[in-house]
Protein backbone atom coordinates (compact mmCIF):
# COMPACT_ATOMS: atom_id res chain seq x y z
CA UNK A 1 0.00 0.00 0.00
CA UNK A 2 1.54 3.38 -0.95
CA UNK A 3 0.70 7.24 0.06
CA UNK A 4 0.72 10.47 -1.37
CA UNK A 5 4.06 11.84 -1.00
CA UNK A 6 2.63 15.25 -0.88
CA UNK A 7 -0.76 15.11 0.95
CA UNK A 8 -0.40 11.28 2.38
CA UNK A 9 -3.61 10.11 0.66
CA UNK A 10 -3.99 6.48 0.04
CA UNK A 11 -3.01 5.36 -2.96
CA UNK A 12 -4.55 2.76 -5.50
CA UNK A 13 -1.46 0.30 -6.97
CA UNK A 14 -2.76 1.72 -10.40
CA UNK A 15 -2.84 5.79 -9.27
CA UNK A 16 -0.29 7.53 -11.43
CA UNK A 17 -1.19 10.59 -9.80
CA UNK A 18 -3.11 11.79 -6.33
CA UNK A 19 -6.72 12.04 -6.85
CA UNK A 20 -6.55 14.90 -4.54
CA UNK A 21 -3.86 17.08 -5.61
CA UNK A 22 -2.83 15.39 -8.85
CA UNK A 23 0.94 14.82 -7.65
CA UNK A 24 2.80 12.09 -9.71
CA UNK A 25 3.03 8.69 -7.73
CA UNK A 26 6.38 7.57 -8.52
CA UNK A 27 7.24 3.95 -6.97
CA UNK A 28 9.26 1.66 -8.34
CA UNK A 29 7.38 -1.39 -7.52
CA UNK A 30 4.46 -0.14 -8.88
CA UNK A 31 3.15 -3.05 -10.85
CA UNK A 32 2.79 -1.24 -14.49
CA UNK A 33 0.11 -3.76 -15.96
CA UNK A 34 -2.31 -3.55 -13.68
CA UNK A 35 -5.14 -1.02 -14.79
CA UNK A 36 -8.29 0.67 -12.78
CA UNK A 37 -11.56 -1.89 -12.35
CA UNK A 38 -14.01 -0.33 -14.66
CA UNK A 39 -17.73 0.50 -13.39
CA UNK A 40 -19.45 -3.01 -15.02
CA UNK A 41 -16.52 -4.81 -13.09
CA UNK A 42 -17.47 -2.96 -9.88
CA UNK A 43 -21.28 -3.17 -10.00
CA UNK A 44 -20.68 -6.58 -10.91
CA UNK A 45 -18.88 -7.18 -7.66
CA UNK A 46 -21.32 -5.82 -5.77
CA UNK A 47 -23.48 -8.84 -4.46
CA UNK A 48 -27.38 -8.97 -5.99
CA UNK A 49 -30.15 -8.26 -3.75
CA UNK A 50 -33.14 -10.12 -4.34
CA UNK A 51 -36.81 -9.55 -3.35
CA UNK A 52 -38.09 -12.69 -1.20
CA UNK A 53 -41.58 -13.28 -1.82
CA UNK A 54 -41.93 -15.94 0.50
CA UNK A 55 -40.68 -14.24 3.69
CA UNK A 56 -42.82 -11.23 2.65
CA UNK A 57 -45.99 -13.13 2.41
CA UNK A 58 -45.27 -14.88 5.51
CA UNK A 59 -45.07 -11.96 7.26
CA UNK A 60 -48.14 -10.19 5.77
CA UNK A 61 -50.11 -13.45 6.65
CA UNK A 62 -48.99 -13.27 10.00
CA UNK A 63 -49.83 -9.47 10.26
CA UNK A 64 -53.24 -10.31 8.57
CA UNK A 65 -53.86 -12.91 11.58
CA UNK A 66 -53.03 -10.80 14.52
CA UNK A 67 -56.24 -8.71 13.61
CA UNK A 68 -58.28 -11.97 12.60
CA UNK A 69 -58.06 -13.31 15.72
CA UNK A 70 -58.29 -10.59 17.98
CA UNK A 71 -62.07 -9.87 16.51
CA UNK A 72 -62.98 -13.39 16.19
CA UNK A 73 -61.88 -13.49 19.88
CA UNK A 74 -64.23 -10.52 20.71
CA UNK A 75 -66.88 -11.78 18.46
CA UNK A 76 -67.12 -15.14 20.76
CA UNK A 77 -67.08 -12.98 23.60
CA UNK A 78 -69.51 -10.88 23.43
CA UNK A 79 -72.07 -12.91 20.84
CA UNK A 80 -71.06 -16.17 21.48
CA UNK A 81 -71.29 -16.59 17.88
CA UNK A 82 -69.47 -15.33 14.87
CA UNK A 83 -71.03 -12.51 13.14
CA UNK A 84 -69.55 -9.17 12.09
CA UNK A 85 -66.12 -10.80 12.24
CA UNK A 86 -66.52 -12.61 8.92
CA UNK A 87 -66.80 -9.24 7.69
CA UNK A 88 -63.08 -8.92 8.64
CA UNK A 89 -62.28 -12.52 7.61
CA UNK A 90 -64.04 -11.77 3.99
CA UNK A 91 -62.22 -8.23 3.99
CA UNK A 92 -58.96 -9.69 4.39
CA UNK A 93 -59.18 -12.28 1.94
CA UNK A 94 -59.67 -9.77 -0.51
CA UNK A 95 -56.83 -7.66 0.65
CA UNK A 96 -55.12 -11.52 -0.09
CA UNK A 97 -56.09 -12.28 -3.38
CA UNK A 98 -55.78 -8.55 -4.78
CA UNK A 99 -52.47 -7.98 -3.69
CA UNK A 100 -50.49 -10.81 -2.39
CA UNK A 101 -51.75 -13.43 -4.40
CA UNK A 102 -50.57 -12.40 -8.26
CA UNK A 103 -46.88 -11.17 -6.02
CA UNK A 104 -46.26 -15.00 -4.97
CA UNK A 105 -47.91 -16.42 -8.03
CA UNK A 106 -46.27 -14.22 -10.56
CA UNK A 107 -46.10 -15.37 -14.07
CA UNK A 108 -49.85 -16.82 -14.23
CA UNK A 109 -52.36 -15.28 -16.90
CA UNK A 110 -54.04 -12.07 -15.33
CA UNK A 111 -57.21 -12.85 -16.40
CA UNK A 112 -56.89 -15.78 -13.81
CA UNK A 113 -56.58 -12.86 -10.95
CA UNK A 114 -59.41 -11.37 -12.38
CA UNK A 115 -61.50 -14.05 -11.91
CA UNK A 116 -60.18 -14.79 -8.51
CA UNK A 117 -60.78 -11.17 -7.38
CA UNK A 118 -64.19 -11.24 -8.78
CA UNK A 119 -65.30 -14.41 -7.14
CA UNK A 120 -63.88 -13.04 -3.55
CA UNK A 121 -65.50 -9.63 -3.48
CA UNK A 122 -68.98 -11.35 -4.80
CA UNK A 123 -68.20 -14.00 -1.51
CA UNK A 124 -67.42 -11.09 0.69
CA UNK A 125 -70.88 -9.07 -0.29
CA UNK A 126 -72.94 -12.53 0.18
CA UNK A 127 -71.80 -12.94 3.49
CA UNK A 128 -72.75 -9.69 4.17
CA UNK A 129 -76.33 -10.44 2.48
CA UNK A 130 -76.72 -13.17 4.69
CA UNK A 131 -75.74 -10.43 7.85
CA UNK A 132 -78.46 -8.37 6.30
CA UNK A 133 -80.98 -9.77 4.35
CA UNK A 134 -83.52 -7.27 5.22
CA UNK A 135 -83.84 -6.45 1.62
CA UNK A 136 -83.41 -8.49 -1.90
CA UNK A 137 -79.89 -6.73 -3.19
CA UNK A 138 -77.35 -9.01 -3.69
CA UNK A 139 -78.88 -10.77 -7.32
CA UNK A 140 -80.59 -8.07 -8.40
CA UNK A 141 -77.69 -5.14 -7.49
CA UNK A 142 -74.11 -6.63 -5.85
CA UNK A 143 -73.99 -9.70 -8.30
CA UNK A 144 -74.28 -8.01 -11.27
CA UNK A 145 -71.95 -4.92 -10.81
CA UNK A 146 -69.63 -7.36 -9.34
CA UNK A 147 -69.63 -9.06 -12.67
CA UNK A 148 -70.11 -5.96 -14.55
CA UNK A 149 -66.59 -4.65 -12.58
CA UNK A 150 -64.63 -7.76 -13.58
CA UNK A 151 -65.52 -7.71 -17.41
CA UNK A 152 -64.59 -4.39 -17.66
CA UNK A 153 -60.92 -4.74 -15.62
CA UNK A 154 -60.74 -8.12 -17.66
CA UNK A 155 -61.15 -6.38 -20.93
CA UNK A 156 -59.05 -3.34 -19.95
CA UNK A 157 -56.19 -5.80 -19.62
CA UNK A 158 -57.01 -7.65 -22.93
CA UNK A 159 -56.89 -4.23 -24.81
CA UNK A 160 -53.04 -2.98 -23.00
CA UNK A 161 -51.94 -6.34 -23.61
CA UNK A 162 -51.97 -6.33 -27.51
CA UNK A 163 -48.45 -5.88 -28.51
CA UNK A 164 -49.72 -4.52 -31.85
CA UNK A 165 -51.78 -1.53 -30.67
CA UNK A 166 -50.41 1.92 -30.19
CA UNK A 167 -50.40 3.64 -26.55
CA UNK A 168 -53.05 6.29 -27.91
CA UNK A 169 -55.20 3.63 -29.41
CA UNK A 170 -54.98 1.37 -25.86
CA UNK A 171 -56.26 4.73 -23.72
CA UNK A 172 -59.35 5.33 -26.06
CA UNK A 173 -60.37 2.02 -25.98
CA UNK A 174 -59.95 1.69 -22.36
CA UNK A 175 -62.15 5.17 -22.46
CA UNK A 176 -65.17 3.80 -23.86
CA UNK A 177 -64.61 0.65 -22.35
CA UNK A 178 -65.52 2.82 -18.97
CA UNK A 179 -67.94 5.04 -20.35
CA UNK A 180 -69.61 1.73 -21.16
CA UNK A 181 -69.52 0.56 -18.03
CA UNK A 182 -70.73 3.70 -16.25
CA UNK A 183 -73.86 3.28 -18.60
CA UNK A 184 -74.44 -0.40 -17.55
CA UNK A 185 -74.13 0.60 -14.04
CA UNK A 186 -76.66 3.06 -14.03
CA UNK A 187 -79.05 1.09 -15.78
CA UNK A 188 -78.41 -1.46 -13.37
CA UNK A 189 -78.87 0.92 -10.27
CA UNK A 190 -81.81 2.65 -11.72
CA UNK A 191 -83.75 -0.74 -12.34
CA UNK A 192 -82.93 -2.10 -9.27
CA UNK A 193 -84.45 0.92 -7.31
CA UNK A 194 -87.76 1.55 -9.50
CA UNK A 195 -87.77 -1.01 -11.67
CA UNK A 196 -87.19 0.95 -15.20
CA UNK A 197 -84.42 0.41 -17.38
CA UNK A 198 -83.30 4.05 -18.03
CA UNK A 199 -80.66 6.25 -17.49
CA UNK A 200 -80.48 9.18 -14.81
CA UNK A 201 -76.74 10.64 -14.61
CA UNK A 202 -74.44 8.04 -16.57
CA UNK A 203 -75.34 10.80 -19.32
CA UNK A 204 -73.12 13.55 -17.89
CA UNK A 205 -70.24 11.08 -16.95
CA UNK A 206 -70.62 8.46 -20.08
CA UNK A 207 -70.75 11.41 -22.83
CA UNK A 208 -68.11 13.27 -22.43
CA UNK A 209 -66.22 10.00 -22.02
CA UNK A 210 -67.55 8.70 -25.09
CA UNK A 211 -66.21 11.95 -26.60
CA UNK A 212 -62.89 11.63 -25.32
CA UNK A 213 -62.29 8.27 -26.51
CA UNK A 214 -64.02 9.19 -30.00
CA UNK A 215 -61.16 11.66 -30.51
CA UNK A 216 -58.49 9.38 -29.18
CA UNK A 217 -59.43 6.69 -31.68
CA UNK A 218 -59.54 9.22 -34.63
CA UNK A 219 -56.15 10.57 -33.68
CA UNK A 220 -54.43 6.71 -33.22
CA UNK A 221 -55.68 6.02 -36.96
CA UNK A 222 -54.03 8.97 -38.32
CA UNK A 223 -51.03 8.78 -39.44
CA UNK A 224 -50.80 12.39 -39.84
CA UNK A 225 -51.71 13.34 -36.47
CA UNK A 226 -49.16 10.66 -34.81
CA UNK A 227 -46.68 11.96 -36.73
CA UNK A 228 -47.33 15.44 -35.30
CA UNK A 229 -48.41 13.99 -31.97
CA UNK A 230 -44.17 12.61 -32.05
CA UNK A 231 -42.67 15.58 -33.18
CA UNK A 232 -44.32 17.94 -30.91
CA UNK A 233 -45.33 16.63 -28.00
CA UNK A 234 -42.93 13.64 -27.93
CA UNK A 235 -45.46 10.85 -27.37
Amino acid sequence: MSYCVHCGVELDRWETKCPLCQTPVIDPWQDKNSAPPSERNLLSEQPEKTFNKRLFVLLVGVLLLIPLVTVVIINLATTHTLTWALYVLGSEICFWSILVLPLNCSGRSPYLYVAIDTAVVALLLFMIYLENSATNWFLPLALPITLLSGLVVSLIVMIWRSDRTVKLRKTGWSVWVIACFLIALDITVTHYLINAIQLTWAWYAALPLQIISIVLLSVSYSARACDWLRKNLFM
